[in-house]
């Protein structure tokens, strides 16, 4: 069974040659690795000339940011397993062999996922756990989104039309949806085996563009709000995270809508629950009344921001009275 990983990369070259090297360790006898350089200037290039013998494709130039990227090496990859692996991140041994068997057992299986360390510049690796295998519903509510650790039949992902280059952040989540939308949970087996490690730092996308996250994932909520027809809750959305970006539709219809409800609702209390502007107060507010009949279906964490958020805006009847009154709780503090 071939594996393509593909790793996007640029301006990555401290990271570059760890990540390449973990790829080229792998004991799994079929590896294709193809690297899509968006023309870096920091020596990158001279990493990738060096492991080039050991790649499948490669290139170095502008290409659009990394989705495009991912799509560019989709295009190239010609292996039966599809992985992406970033340049500042790196597999961990035996993991592609460990996949390979678990696609191989199991021909129904469209995804497989595990478990990724996470690394930081000073400290132990620590251990961020996969998705609990007894929980499906929360692989749709609330997806931990392994990425390093996930691997697709690259047959499903081509089918899928690729990953949607209107995303630049949350792309692997949009495609762990859409898988699981289209071919239900019963696709996906999940791992306890730690197959990647993931590697935070100061110029890493996920320190430094957190409100993008949230505003791309928004965005793919709203649509899905729309289409199974919650448009009281997409418009709630959109109050709080306009404009709305346009992204393609989840394969959803009216039968979805009450875990569509359920993930909109969880996702807004996550992370706008805080009521830091008037945007997310207002939006909160009209949330809180719109609502009502999807927050008994909360799971328990999210039930408690519910109570809080409650709490939060009975305390005042508009916006500046709630400043006042968080103002001054802080000074009695």
């Amino acid at each position: 069974m071939r594996i393509s990983i593909i790793t996007p990369s640029y301006q990555q070259a401290p990271f570059l040659q760890e990540c390449l090297v973990s790829v080229a360790d792998q004991d799994h006898d079929d590896v294709e690795h193809i690297v899509v350089d968006g023309g870096s200037t920091d020596g990158s290039e001279a990493i990738i000339r060096s492991h080039a013998h050991k790649l499948a494709w490669w290139r170095s130039a502008h290409d659009g940011g990394q989705t495009a990227a991912l799509n560019i090496g989709l295009s190239k990859a010609t292996g039966e397993v599809f992985g992406w692996i970033n340049s500042d991140d790196l597999l961990l041994p035996g993991a592609l062999r460990h996949v390979a068997e678990i696609f191989s057992a199991h021909p129904e299986v469209q995804v497989v996922t595990g478990v990724r360390l996470r690394r930081r510049p000073d400290g132990p690796d620590e251990v961020r756990p996969s998705e609990e295998p007894a929980d499906p519903r929360a692989w749709f509510i609330a997806p931990r989104i392994n990425q390093q650790a996930t691997f697709m039949r690259l047959s499903t992902v081509r089918a899928m039309g690729g990953l949607d280059e209107q995303l630049h952040y949350v792309m692997d989540l949009e495609l762990w949806w859409r898988t699981l939308f289209r071919h239900g949970p019963a696709a996906v087996y999940v791992t306890q085996r730690p197959l990647a490690v993931f590697r935070i730092h100061e110029s890493s996308k996920s320190s430094m563009a957190q409100p993008a996250f949230v505003d791309e994932t928004a965005a793919i909520l709203h649509g899905a709000c729309v289409q199974v027809g919650a448009t009281q809750l997409a418009a709630t959305v959109a109050m709080g995270h306009s404009p709305i970006a346009p992204v393609r539709p989840l394969p959803v219809d009216a039968s979805h809508r009450e875990v569509v409800e359920v993930m909109t609702l969880q996702f807004l209390l996550k992370w706008d629950r805080g009521l830091f502007t008037r945007k997310q107060y207002r939006m909160m507010r009209q949330l809180y009344q719109v609502a009502h009949p999807v927050a008994p279906r909360l799971d328990s964490e999210h039930a408690h921001f519910w109570s809080e958020l409650r709490t939060a805006l009975g305390s005042a009847p508009g916006w500046w009275a709630y400043r006042v009154r968080r103002k001054w709780e802080q000074l009695r503090a």
